[in-house]
């Protein structure tokens, strides 16, 4: 029995667990604690035919005296799943005796458990557990050496526009005139880079809501992860699941359409084998020290709508420098020598490195520029090494500075009227094809909205979720590149491109 790289995965909140969480909040009432028992019996699972979903998370163990219970009331539901071919994982927050728990939910028709990270794992066990298993981690602390081959991570945020908050009468929004967009895009990336064999599930908290969050609200937090190569392990809000259970017809619209958007990506899973692109690249370990100021930068880059690659700094720029622009390295630990002589092989042919310290040839005298406070330049032959005095400590400035000096001319693709939407672009592995994932994180529908690409196109499909059927669009040359126009959509879209060979 292994992890299954092909599930889909989705929260199954029912049993005594939930009905004493529920039972625990100022807000619980007879109802919620009716659904949470409903959602126990074997004929919910009908919600589940004919979508995507193949993968049910159920609370298995959680140090209480509730547990035999929730098992107990469990194995019905796990035997009439398994028959219609769902998968079960055991989500376990119990530190005590893991072994004959991971035993018992194998014996219950578990798959696999997930564990809240590696510390949980029962280290008086002799014997390895019965069943695979799906470390967790907080998403600030991750150990990329202790990931299993589908592992989740916690603290992740809500995709959506941030409202400013209020301090009396005045709003406080961010550090720019933007909207503030929330994405896991970045951190599905990061992954992606780091442990590229492996799975990401990530594990989001429901905003607060004293009614049932919009349906686009659910499409735009799976189009957030998939489009970027991760999974949501979707989770519903307590008035959904009360309605779909109820039979009412709003909810049981609501989740077709939200069936409908798992659907998309499941129906274009070769996607997942397009390769990231970006003519940015930015270094680091992404561990420990260097976690914050890196993931933040990488953070941000992504809110600035700038396309970069992400490079292990243990791992990379161990051969000649290709196919990029610039190479942002954010650590404050020096390169070896070999990526050394790589790198002033890349600025010498006329590449752009932005780094904390310069670690260049002896002898260049620094120039400065008005618009670039704070920072050396070191011109070597065609390009430029961009040094920062005190190196990097505040990745917003940093984000904006490394924007600035690779600039918009380097864009590979471009959102015009953007607002609040934001692009992903990949590449297959042949080269033929381009995808740009487009995700609108506002609660409004994306209007008079076009992408431009900077290559001359042979086609343009575009795919939506709830259409089988591709549209073609019109091309235009525009500023040596292709613009185009693209319908109103609702969370999504993607635009599939047949490059001109």
């Amino acid at each position: 029995m292994s992890l299954n790289a092909k599930w889909v995965p989705m929260r199954w909140l029912c049993g005594p667990i939930q009905v004493a969480r529920i039972s625990k909040s100022s807000s619980a009432d007879s109802e919620l604690r009716k659904t949470s028992e409903v959602w126990t019996q074997p004929s919910t699972l009908q919600l589940l035919k004919g979508t995507a979903i193949n993968c049910l998370v159920v609370d298995w163990a959680s140090g209480t005296t509730n547990d035999e219970a929730q098992q107990a009331a469990l194995k019905p539901l796990i035997t009439a799943g398994r028959q219609m071919g769902l998968s079960f994982v055991g989500k376990v927050e119990a530190r005590d005796n893991l072994a004959g728990i991971v035993s018992a939910g194998r014996a219950a028709g578990l798959e696999a458990v997930m564990v809240d990270g590696a510390a949980n794992l029962d280290s008086s066990a002799s014997r390895p557990l019965d069943l695979p298993v799906i470390l967790g981690f907080p998403r600030d602390s991750i150990d990329w050496d202790l990931t299993t081959d589908i592992f989740s991570a916690t603290g992740n945020v809500w995709p959506g526009v941030v409202l400013p908050t209020m301090k009396g009468d005045t709003g406080v929004g961010g550090p720019t005139g933007d909207p503030w967009v929330d994405s896991n895009g970045w951190f599905a990336l990061l992954a992606r880079q780091m442990v590229s064999h492996r799975s990401l599930w990530l594990e989001i908290d429901l905003p607060e809501s004293s009614g049932a969050l919009p349906v686009e609200s659910y499409c735009r937090a799976i189009a957030d992860s998939r489009a970027y190569g991760s999974h949501w392990v979707l989770s519903l809000d307590d008035v959904m699941r009360t309605g779909m259970v109820n039979g009412d017809p709003q909810a049981l619209s609501a989740w077709k359409s939200i069936c409908a958007t798992l659907s998309f990506f499941e129906d274009h899973l070769e996607w997942r084998a397009f390769e990231p692109m970006g003519v940015l690249a930015v270094v680091s370990d992404f561990r420990g020290k260097n976690s914050f100021v890196s993931g933040e930068t990488l953070n941000l880059l992504n809110r600035r709508h700038v396309q970069f690659e992400i490079l292990d700094r243990l791992r990379a720029l161990d051969g000649p420098v290709t196919g990029l622009k610039a190479v942002l390295w954010t650590d404050d630990d020096p390169p070896t020598s070999e990526q050394r002589n790589n790198l002033l092989d890349f600025v010498e042919q006329g590449g752009l490195l932005i780094a904390p310290k310069y670690w260049g040839p002896a002898g260049v005298v620094s120039r400065h520029e008005y618009w670039l406070p704070d920072y050396d330049i070191y011109d070597l032959r065609k390009g430029r090494i961009v040094v920062a005095h005190g190196g990097f400590s505040d990745p917003f400035q940093l984000a904006r500075n490394t924007h600035l000096l690779v600039g918009r001319e380097n864009d590979l693709a471009r959102l015009f009227n953007p607002g609040t939407t934001n692009c992903f672009t990949s590449i297959a592995p042949d080269r033929r094809k381009e995808i740009v994932q487009v995700v609108n994180y506002a609660a409004r529908t994306a209007s008079y909205l076009s992408v431009w690409v900077n290559l001359q196109v042979h086609r343009v499909r575009l795919w939506r979720p709830n259409s089988k059927t591709p549209i073609s669009l019109r091309c235009m040359p525009e500023s040596g590149g292709t613009s185009l126009e693209l319908p109103d959509f609702s969370a999504n879209c993607a635009v599939e491109i047949e490059r001109m060979v």
